[in-house]
């Protein structure tokens, strides 16, 4: 991937300013006093760009890049649409390598805004430019002293690198960074990424050092695919954290297959990231407060958590949220309570939550000890210190708290400490001293709790490479493969299928059935026939042949003379789905779920992206609301679990591989004890 521009970017030796302005407020001022600010220090030449100003806020002024000679290699462009065009021609001339266009009024706008946008990518393109934008925000690096932004000062410096296509949340992290001293090292507004994208951005802080952790606010993919499939060679080395607007419903598709209309946008993109192993958060604030917090502290290791607190009932509350979170808080041990109890009040409890009772004066020897302790006793994989009120007013508990936080930092042990803080006006003086000294801070048990859950470690897995598998005819009409079709692709395919015989007349049907034996299933065949529960177009448990004649002359009388399917009658199991369809933005997406004829009103079902590794595979199963059915309920036998994963990854791989297939569905799936068996087939062809 090239990366050429993101020195011109983020470490430019000169900044132009179009649009540069002496009134306050306006783009162009912003720009010219953040590029300037000495507390910045920011080193590289700014040159201001107007018209007829020798000098714009003590900054040099030139009319033409190309005319006066100035050398630079970024542009930050805040004029009238109309304007822009031109002005990445003079850019070109003048050797610019990246324009970040702040200017809105494009393709967001309307009609004329859309054909406007278009002209600027093509004098882009045709000048060697690479754009940031339009109607974006800008970009910083805290590394350098670089606010290229029209966010008013400078975040701290962090680890912390935030990519959004929301102007206002670059924003957001400035005032982020002043509450509570959250470091950033870069910041970018992609804007209406008419050329470098989300994708092209995750490539590069990839591989910058001076990030530790990515957050990114996205309301759109460029290129879905190529983003999932970067971002899971990320997730292993870096934390990705990801707010996906636009979560409502998106337009119904036109499809039959039950995959495709259970499947919204939303779905699939969260799958997909997921799948990557992204950490899907839902609101802004979440963002960032689980970016800070892995930045600060780091991951945590398992779900058992040590709580330390002064309030038996928000200790209690605190409990209730972590396990609902998939926590554990378990009891510690004998020695461990042994050893905390010379530190707390007689009244205090030494289990887990640890409660220090009212005991003020032993406020800083109980928390200290409680949080060196779990630290070090290999017990639990995260710390969760509770400051309510009297605790977090007391100066003396906060210093001993930074004090054991710091020094098991120092003895690199990974056990990340949160505070969960609830305390008046009057306590914001330590709440800052704990920002300070990069210790997490959340004021709310939820708030805390739901922060925990997004910094649990993830893992990253691998897909077996797709075999060679044949494409068949479709029907020329409506894409649907007849059943007949569709059940010989499978067969051939060699995925798990019931037996089945094709009949053109209630004869063949009727040697079909003496060969598979009773009791057997009819299946009628005909174009157009999707839906064949609704037209009553299955017969089950036929157990002779005078039941199978009347069934065949029933569907002849009901749905027209045709073929028909005989198939063998399976054993009861437990009826599930899986289904597939392309997805315009992320490519072949595969759905696993609760089947049979309830399909889309249970709407138990899990997605990811094709083709799926055999942890893929069981993270899909243990998905399911109704997932405990695949275990035996009520003395019925559970499924094969490894068997299972199996068909699904088998299926995947088949899906990938035949990019003829528009959209599928196998339902019902009848899972038993040890066998699992396809039962009907939908297949559409792709008519691109």
């Amino acid at each position: 991937m090239d990366l050429s521009w993101s020195k011109a970017l983020f470490e430019p030796a000169g900044v132009a300013v179009f649009g540069a302005s002496a009134q306050r407020l306006k783009a162009g001022n912003v720009l010219l006093a953040n590029l300037t600010a000495p507390e910045a220090g920011f080193k590289g030449r700014v040159i201001a760009v107007h018209p007829t100003a020798q000098a714009i806020a003590g900054v040099g002024a030139v009319r033409s890049l190309a005319e006066s000679g100035c050398d630079a290699d970024l542009a930050l462009i805040a004029t009238p649409p109309a304007t822009v065009p031109g002005i990445l021609a003079d850019c070109a001339k003048a050797g610019i390598r990246v324009a970040v266009v702040v200017s809105g009024g494009f393709a967001e706008a309307d009609e004329g805004g859309q054909r406007l946008q278009a002209a600027v990518l093509e004098s882009a393109r045709s000048h060697g430019i690479r754009l940031i934008g339009p109607n974006c925000f800008g970009a910083v690096n805290t590394g350098v002293g670089l606010n290229a932004s029209i966010g008013i000062g400078l975040p701290r410096r962090g680890g912390i690198s935030l990519v959004t296509q929301s102007g206002a949340y670059g924003m957001a992290a400035f005032a982020r960074s002043e509450a509570t001293g959250c470091g950033f090292a870069k910041i970018v507004s992609v804007g209406n990424k008419l050329d470098i994208d989300e994708t092209d951005v995750l490539a590069y802080l990839a591989n910058d050092d001076d990030t530790r952790v990515i957050a990114m606010l996205l309301e759109s993919f460029s290129d879905g695919r190529r983003f999932f499939e970067l971002a899971r060679t990320v997730t292993p080395i870096k934390p990705v954290v990801v707010l996906k607007t636009g979560r409502g419903r998106a337009a119904q598709r036109a499809a039959s297959s039950h995959t495709a209309a259970l499947a919204d946008d939303w779905r699939v993109a969260e799958a997909a990231l997921r799948q990557a192993g992204v950490r899907v958060v839902y609101d802004g604030e979440t963002l960032i407060d689980v970016a800070e917090a892995l930045d600060r502290s780091g991951p945590a290791a398992d779900r058992r958590v040590g709580v330390i607190t002064n309030s038996g009932g928000v200790g209690v509350e605190l409990v209730d949220l972590l396990e609902r979170e998939g926590f554990e808080v378990p009891a510690l041990t004998e020695p461990t309570r042994e050893a905390l109890l010379p530190f707390l009040p007689p009244l205090a409890s030494a289990a887990n939550p640890i409660d220090v009772t009212t005991d003020w004066a032993r406020f800083p020897e109980a928390y200290g000890m409680g949080v060196r302790l779990l630290s070090t006793g290999g017990e639990v994989g995260a710390i969760v210190v509770v400051l309510v009120q009297r605790a977090a007013q007391q100066q003396a508990l906060i210093d001993r708290l930074i004090e054991e936080i710091h020094a098991a930092r120092q003895r690199c042990e990974r056990i990340p400490v949160f505070v969960c803080w609830i305390a008046s006006a009057g306590a914001e003086f330590c709440i800052r001293r704990l920002h300070e000294a990069a210790i997490p801070c959340f004021r709310s048990a939820k708030r805390t709790a739901r922060t925990m859950a997004h910094c649990r470690s993830r893992l990253g897995v691998q897909a077996a490479p797709p075999p060679t598998l044949p494409k068949p005819q479709d029907d020329g009409s409506s894409g649907w493969l007849s059943m007949a079709e569709a059940l010989e692709t499978i067969r051939h395919a060699g995925l798990p299928l019931a037996r089945f015989g094709l009949c053109g007349s209630v004869a063949e049907a009727a040697a079909s059935a003496r060969e598979l034996g009773y009791p057997v299933v009819l299946k009628a065949d005909r174009p157009g026939l999707l839906h064949k529960t609704e037209a009553r177009a299955v017969w089950l448990g036929i157990a002779d042949e005078d039941e199978l004649r009347a069934a065949w002359t029933d569907f002849d009388s009901r749905l027209g003379s045709g073929g028909s399917v005989v198939q063998e009658q399976m054993p009861d199991g437990v009826e599930l789905a899986v289904g597939g369809y392309r997805d315009a933005g992320f490519g072949p997406v595969v759905l696993f779920g609760i089947g049979g004829t309830w399909i889309e009103v249970l709407r138990d079902f899990a997605l990811r992206l094709a083709p799926l590794g055999r942890a893929d595979a069981c993270a899909m199963m243990d998905e399911l609301r109704l997932r405990t059915v695949l275990d035996g309920v009520r003395g019925s036998p559970g499924v094969d679990r490894q068997n299972l994963a199996q068909l699904l990854v088998r299926v995947s791989i088949w899906f990938r591989q035949s990019s003829w297939v528009e959209e599928f569905d196998f339902n019902p799936v009848i899972a038993g004890e040890r066998e699992l068996s396809i039962v009907d087939v939908r297949i559409k062809v792709r008519t691109e």
